[in-house]
């Protein structure tokens, strides 16, 4: 049996890298529970993905799937309510 999930947008920053992908978490979870849970693995899988450098902004590569240490993570914030909250100013 599987548990369902759900697809979140988000920016992740390590010290070198920017990364925009989709963090698959558990439904009715915030991006805050799985951050935060000590049952997290050590790596988050993340797909969609496309990867920057923090230093001069460029992209350096996209993939469909990438793994990511929970030690190397800085910062960590969701895009889909930013993208959400401009649409209602917009209006």
């Amino acid at each position: 049996m599987h548990a369902k999930k759900e697809k979140i947008r988000v920016e992740v920053y390590t010290n070198l890298h920017r990364i925009e992908a989709d963090i698959h978490i558990f439904s009715g979870a915030r991006l805050t529970d799985i951050m935060q849970s000590r049952e997290t693995q050590s790596f988050f899988a993340l797909t969609d993905v496309v990867v920057y450098s923090v230093e001069s902004g460029k992209e350096l590569f996209a993939a469909d799937f990438l793994d990511i240490s929970r030690n190397h993570i800085v910062m960590v914030r969701p895009l889909e309510n930013l993208a959400n909250r401009a649409r209602e100013t917009d209006l």
